[in-house]
């Protein structure tokens, strides 16, 4: 195939690309979460409000956008898909009451993916909040970052580039659960 008709095909494949992507399945509790979880040792809470950062753009939280294409946020927020993941692995690893006076919430304060070439990057940055008994036992600051090979095929690239972000929040809630100050504040009595 002549170069000229390899970047007609590469354009073409990225033009059909150029849309919105399937809705996103709600959060689902992950093997590895559900371990970083138990690991922690924290007595059973639960999840409060999970929002974006004020000044924030709203836009940022509904979807993101790499090359032509367009995620939206499961349930319309990546801020509460962040809560929602942290809920699934607080469930399914024991540790989840929603009576408990021990209450973890959080801010997405930067969000951030591109496929760009030759490298892939996407950044998630949030706040998580641990209250008890009304009272603040942390604030704490945690962020995380990925980085890949990006294809210059956009068909190829985009939904990598997608796959990479969710990747993030996945790994957020397993950093959380790793932090010392986080198991700290969240001790079992």
């Amino acid at each position: 195939m002549r170069l000229g008709a390899r970047l007609i095909f590469a354009l073409a494949a990225t033009g059909v690309s150029g849309c919105a992507m399937g809705p996103l399945p709600p959060a689902q509790a992950t093997l590895e979460g559900i371990q970083s979880i138990r690991a922690a040792h924290v007595a059973p809470m639960r999840v409060g409000a999970f929002t974006p950062a004020p000044g924030e753009a709203t836009q940022m939280d509904r979807s993101v956008s790499v090359r032509a294409g367009v995620q939206s946020a499961p349930g319309g927020s990546f801020a509460k898909y962040l809560g929602d993941l942290l809920e699934a692995d607080l469930k399914n690893a024991g540790r989840f009451d929603p009576t408990s006076d021990l209450v973890v919430s959080g801010i997405v304060t930067h969000t951030h993916v591109d496929s760009g070439l030759p490298n892939g990057h996407a950044a998630l940055g949030a706040t998580f909040h641990v209250t008890r008994g009304g009272a603040t036992v942390l604030d704490k600051a945690l962020s995380t970052n990925a980085t890949w090979d990006s294809d210059f095929v956009g068909a190829a690239a985009i939904p990598d580039a997608f796959n990479h972000y969710l990747g993030l929040f996945e790994q957020m809630v397993r950093d959380l659960a790793a932090d010392p100050d986080f198991r700290a504040a969240a001790h079992q009595p």
